[in-house]
């Protein structure tokens, strides 16, 4: 019996010692099915201890029934497991369960490992190859020091920016380059989008890391996304500590419980709860939490390529579902109304994406991927366009580069 337990002892304080690592992400397909195995082993426990080693007839019937229960709720648990009927977006992708709660990052900057110098974006539907520059972004080693007379332009955002759901040579950046070349307009075009970060990653990368490669323009893109899943449950600059690390804010107390159960889920689902463990929309006060930060961001922001003669330009970009009713999920009017006041360009992507579907006589439903909901190499192709529509007059104003 002691040799039998002795694979289970020793993977429990494996995954011990690697929680205390990692936290939750522990939590993979073999965690969902050993637990039960675990609760049983506990049942055998109680059972003996109650029992003093010799069970009764209705001691008997009483462990069948538990054990009956037991393997049930394995069954239960590996089929929800296998039709992933339960599963988070992040599990689909990364195979292992990831906290909106808990930042992965090591210190306050938000980017890939950059001794690696290669990644792939990965996900169930694609797979596609990137480099790792030395800062950790998914771009080739951009020059350093800025030639006198070059006119440099960084892209800043999120796996949209980076170009997940596409090649390298096809993110919305790189087709955006071949355009601005074709137009004349030489600009050297430095791609710092990251899969996962948000405006407030980006302008610490910007602030800390990427000023001394001389951008002149910065397109810094913004979806509803930031705002009502990354912001809402990461906070705004208070995130970023002292010590360097990042913290987000506190999860509920039961995520434990949601975490190692895709049976439990399907209960919290019924209360009504969605995979960042919230129930319902975003609160009057939330939402004026919200436009807070980000207005104050935006103003620092401004002011910050200001003090460093950039011309920043904002990118308002909608989400397949957004495209669906014309309008988007975060009511942006409070933002714009600052962005505004500071000067900030803004370029809105909705109205663009409606021409350019209308006149290609296309749905939103060509230009992303089906389950992932990222763009596809067309999608690309209708962000590269429709920025490049709207920012040429922008970067042919002699005022907009120093």
């Amino acid at each position: 019996m002691v040799l039998l337990l002795l694979p289970f002892i020793a993977y429990f304080i494996w995954e011990a010692y690697w929680y205390t690592q990692v936290g939750l992400r522990i939590v993979k397909w073999h965690t969902h099915v050993v637990e039960y195995v675990y609760v049983w082993l506990a049942g055998v426990f109680v059972f003996r201890l109650c029992s003093g080693g010799s069970f009764s007839e209705r001691g008997k019937n009483l462990f069948l029934l538990f054990t009956s229960m037991m393997m049930a709720l394995g069954i239960m648990e590996t089929t929800l497991q296998i039709t992933g009927t339960t599963k988070t977006y992040l599990e689909n992708v990364n195979g292992e369960y990831t906290s909106p709660y808990s930042s992965l990052d090591r210190t306050w900057y938000h980017t890939w490992s950059s001794t690696t110098h290669e990644h792939r974006l990965k996900k169930p539907e694609y797979d596609y190859w990137r480099p790792t520059n030395v800062l950790g972004f998914g771009d080739s080693t951009w020059s350093f020091p800025k030639k006198t007379t070059e006119k440099r332009l960084m892209t800043l955002g999120d796996s949209f920016t980076e170009g997940d759901g596409a090649p390298y040579d096809s993110s919305y950046v790189a087709l955006l380059k071949q355009k601005l070349l074709a137009a004349g307009d030489t600009f050297y075009v430095m791609n710092a989008g990251v899969c996962g970060s948000d405006p407030f990653d980006n302008y610490i990368n910007l602030r800390d890391r990427l000023l001394v490669y001389s951008p002149q323009v910065i397109v810094q893109v913004l979806a509803s996304n930031d705002l009502t899943t990354d912001i809402l449950l990461r906070g705004g600059m208070e995130r970023f500590k002292e010590d360097g690390t990042q913290q987000y804010k506190s999860a509920p107390w039961w995520e434990p419980v949601y975490a190692f159960s895709y049976i439990s889920r399907l209960f919290f689902k019924k209360a009504g709860y969605n995979e960042l463990l919230r129930k319902g929309g975003l609160t009057a006060a939330e939402e004026k939490e919200l436009n807070a930060q980000l207005s104050a961001l935006f103003k620092t922001y401004a002011w910050l390529c200001r003090q460093n003669q950039i011309k920043l330009i904002v990118v308002l970009r909608p989400d397949r579902g957004e495209l669906a009713v014309n309008k988007y999920d975060y009511d942006f009017s409070a933002i714009l109304s600052g962005l505004q006041a500071d000067s900030v360009k803004v370029i809105d992507l909705l109205p663009a994406y409606q021409s350019y579907m209308q006149k290609n006589h296309s749905q939103s439903t060509a230009y992303f991927w089906r389950y992932d909901g990222h763009h596809n190499a067309a999608g690309y192709e209708m962000m590269a366009q429709s920025i490049f529509e709207n920012i040429s007059p922008l970067l042919r104003d002699t005022s907009m580069v120093p």
